[in-house]
């Protein structure tokens, strides 16, 4: 993913004192065998951060973690109520259907289940055609338990078949 929206601090000894940091989250996997996509569904993209790129060097301070890396959910476990992370996802939609319409959310909660959600746009240059996805950042602030302690799923909808791969997730926690 290379390019990184915040800084942290320097060295491998973490944040930047005040607890604020990042940790990029680079997908192997999907390099290997891109992520079929079932037109209409939504469907969680998978993170093993295990790709080259993966960075933990500038993690916030007293976190170990932010992603699942057995499922590429987003893990908010560790942090506090009125915290805010920043996401910025590196993702390639190849659809199989020229004008086909993609859409993206994260699936947060248990009780209740809510999503932020998001209508990318029509990708119209092609069928078979790569189309890459990595400027966007994203803010999702700590408000409650339910948004504390749930996984939060990241996932997108192609309204017909294609493929994904994740190049993976950046993510800086914003201490309150």
């Amino acid at each position: 993913m290379g390019w990184i929206i915040s800084s942290g601090g320097s060295g491998s000894s973490g944040g930047d004192g005040n607890g604020q940091g990042f940790i990029d989250y680079n997908d192997a996997a999907t390099a290997i065998t891109p992520l079929v996509l079932t037109g209409g569904v939504w469907t969680t993209i998978p993170n093993d951060g295990l790709g080259p790129s993966s960075n933990s060097l500038y993690k916030p301070d007293g976190i170990t973690e932010l992603m699942d890396v057995s499922n590429g959910s987003i893990d908010a476990t560790e942090l506090a109520l009125g915290d805010e992370i920043l996401i910025r996802n590196d993702f390639v939609v190849t659809p199989g259907t020229n004008n086909t319409s993609l859409e993206f959310r994260y699936a947060l909660g248990t009780s209740p289940a809510y999503t932020l959600e998001k209508i990318i746009g029509r990708l119209d240059s092609g069928s078979g055609i790569p189309y890459r996805f990595s400027l966007d950042v994203h803010k999702i602030y700590i408000g409650d338990t339910n948004t504390k302690d749930a996984p939060i799923l990241i996932q997108v909808k192609l309204s017909a078949s294609g493929t994904l791969v994740n190049n993976g997730s950046v993510i800086t926690v914003i201490k309150r």
